[in-house]
């Protein structure tokens, strides 16, 4: 296989391309992918993909629902679970905790360091009480029904080196201008699987003339 892996809402465009400028009509052998989709093709190949992935207005429901069962427990978002919108902050919240890798169990250890310190009964303390309750309940009911988007990437990482296809896959990642740690761990996974791995960056023209920094990105 050669895979082009882009951004999502860059590969309808990309495909398009592909054909439009190329020599040729079709393809099955060129195939434009994003994480997501990557995702769908390994779990299909190697296992993994049958559970329903679970949309962002299922997330809130559930998410809804374990605030109803656990209100008693909350510390700080009791009162303002039943405010409007609170739950659509609180599924982007915890998304973004696990897009970067931001387990129910760190905020544990930062819990306890804050009580520690005297700050246990904090604002900052009762929130991340709060949060780590209810990730660790939205976990556990997710786990064993439903395959979340905001997870699949690390779910992805570890059962990519078992995909037969992806072991001659020439791949080459274009268009993205910085990766999350989610997506590291899939690139990392790619490197040590693919026959070759090619990563094109998007640059302003300013910073072709300046030297690299040890913060860049890719120094």
């Amino acid at each position: 296989p050669l895979i082009l892996l882009v951004p999502e809402q860059a590969a309808f465009q990309m495909e398009y391309e592909l054909l439009a400028r190329g020599q040729i009509a079709a393809t099955a052998r060129a195939q434009v992918l994003s994480f997501r989709r990557l995702a769908r093709r390994v779990l299909g190949e190697v296992g993994g993909g049958a559970r329903p992935w679970l949309g962002e207005l299922g997330k809130r429901m559930v998410l809804r629902a374990l605030i109803q069962r656990h209100r008693g427990e909350l510390r700080l978002f009791a009162k303002s679970a039943a405010t409007a919108g609170f739950t659509e902050r609180l599924a982007g919240t915890l998304a973004e905790l696990k897009l970067y890798n931001i387990s129910p169990e760190m905020l544990d250890r930062r819990l306890a360091a804050l009580t520690a310190a005297g700050m246990g009964e904090s604002p900052l303390a009762g929130k991340l009480h709060d949060l780590a309750l209810l990730y660790r309940e939205l976990e556990d009911f997710l786990a064993p029904r439903y395959t979340d988007p905001e997870g699949y990437l690390t779910f992805l990482a570890a059962r990519l080196p078992q995909a037969p296809s992806l072991q001659q896959a020439r791949v080459w990642v274009d268009g993205f201008s910085g990766f999350t740690p989610e997506e590291f761990q899939v690139l990392a996974a790619l490197l040590q699987t693919a026959a070759r791995v090619e990563v094109t960056l998007c640059l302003d023209a300013g910073e072709l003339n300046r030297p690299l920094v040890e913060t860049d990105l890719f120094h």
